[in-house]
């Protein structure tokens, strides 16, 4: 669900697993797979000054992955637990992005920062 600073919430239903990225100003979400053409898959783009905040529905039984955006200058990707004990540091790949699993964590709200955003994932 995407909460929206201009007003509303918009939600989504995808029948697979979603995918949170960042290119630009942008917040894409997207599902299956898509080429470079960005054909082959569903996906949404929202501006971020326009995104107050994103949250996961209840029918979401896991976040496996978080793709941090593309940034000038390459930030790792830190993962906290709400008490603020560090679980995991990603380094950036070699474009800029680094890809986050929650995979092997228990099931709570984890704080991921990379660079000056900073958002919470849910694991259930």
């Amino acid at each position: 669900m995407v909460h929206r600073k201009s007003g509303g919430l918009v939600e989504y239903a995808f029948s697979e697993q979603p995918i949170v990225t960042y290119e630009g100003d942008y917040l894409i979400i997207s599902s299956g797979l898509i080429d470079l053409e960005g054909t082959g898959g569903a996906s949404v783009w929202f501006p971020l000054d326009d995104v107050r905040k994103l949250t996961i529905g209840e029918t979401t039984e896991n976040v496996t992955r978080i793709t941090a955006p593309k940034n000038e200058k390459a930030h790792p990707t830190l993962i906290y637990t709400l008490d603020g004990k560090l679980v995991r540091t990603l380094q950036p790949s070699d474009d800029g992005t680094a890809s986050a699993s929650l995979d092997g964590l228990p099931a709570g709200t984890y704080v991921i920062k990379n660079g000056s955003l900073t958002y919470k994932a849910a694991k259930k």
